[in-house]
């Protein structure tokens, strides 16, 4: 796979993971009832349903009695179908064309749907880790890197004890006392990958700091912390995109494996790994869509943060 490709894939999964309630969903985008213009889908962020018109059970309802000669109107979305609307008549259904395109679940709800409602939930575990990851760890390691003596001494010490703990137990410990909810999840993760990045953060600023330019700043009597800011940072953003990416890629297989063994991220957030579950639970009655489409879309995201930031590349100093 090339990077350019690479590269498509993964805006495309930033996208869908952004828009998904727009693009799957059994609420409309906008709608016009009794002449009152609503937009349902919007309060999907927000985890809330609004309320349905007067006299109908669901907004899906509501829209499938409107007729063409009707003053209400509604937009719904590509994909007409809520990530946990339940049709009991299609349980294991195989995939349908211009219905239910990749088939649906044990309990009937549309596959398709849920891989896109997936993808946000893959998208900010991958997201929040990162950035928490990120914020604590490149400051505790160029702390560490350019003023060495004590702050390095207790950044590695705080290193060493942190990969002391095998991952997967480490996780499963943390989440006892976080519960599983989406942001426990986050914290989790950016607990257990700001190591990487305060590593490789030290590692770099350790040679960077010898070098003419930042001995001639200092000699200048600029301040350290302006230094290390406008003319060693910059150089080590090469490195700490590639550790993104590569951490991007984790939490997603991390947070996939923790829902694949019923840790995730609660039962009213969709997972790909939640997904797998299901697939695996269902493969010797011969439902084999429920864990292919699953397993192509988590490999092949991976697949692509692995491919960015393989073939990724420092800036020149």
């Amino acid at each position: 796979m090339t990077r350019s490709v690479a590269r498509s894939i993964a805006w495309c999964f930033v996208v869908i993971g952004v828009f998904a309630p727009f693009l799957a969903n059994d609420l409309p985008i906008v709608a016009s009832v009794d002449g009152v213009l609503r937009w349902p889908v919007i309060s999907s962020y927000a985890d809330s349903r609004p309320a349905p018109p007067a006299g109908h059970q669901s907004w899906k309802a509501w829209w499938i009695r409107i007729s063409d000669d009707d003053e209400d109107w509604a937009v719904m979305p590509l994909i007409p179908y809520g990530p946990n609307e339940a049709h009991k008549d299609h349980k294991r259904a195989a995939p349908t064309p211009l219905v239910h395109y990749l088939g649906n679940d044990a309990s009937g709800r549309d596959v398709l749907a849920r891989l896109i409602h997936g993808a946000a939930t893959a998208l900010w575990i991958a997201l929040g880790s990162v950035l928490l990851a990120l914020l604590v760890g490149v400051p505790l390691g160029a702390a560490a890197g350019y003023w060495g003596g004590v702050p390095d001494l207790l950044v590695t010490a705080l290193v060493q004890v942190f990969l002391c703990f095998p991952p997967v137990f480490f996780v499963l410990a943390v989440m006892a006392f976080v519960g599983q909810s989406l942001w426990g999840v986050v914290l989790v993760l950016g607990a257990l990958y700001w190591v990487s990045f305060a590593r490789i953060v030290r590692g770099e600023i350790l040679s960077l700091r010898e070098r003419e330019y930042v001995k001639r700043a200092r000699g200048l009597g600029v301040g350290s912390l302006r230094v290390l800011w406008s003319h060693v940072l910059p150089q080590v953003r090469g490195p700490i995109l590639v550790n993104a990416a590569f951490v991007a890629a984790g939490a997603i297989v991390v947070e996939a494996t923790l829902s694949f063994l019923g840790l995730g991220s609660g039962l009213s957030t969709v997972s790909w790994g939640g997904l797998l579950m299901e697939g695996k639970d269902s493969a010797h009655l011969g439902a084999w869509h429920l864990w292919l489409f699953p397993s192509v879309v988590l490999v092949g995201v991976v697949y692509c943060c692995h491919t960015l930031a393989g073939r990724s590349h420092r800036r020149p100093i």
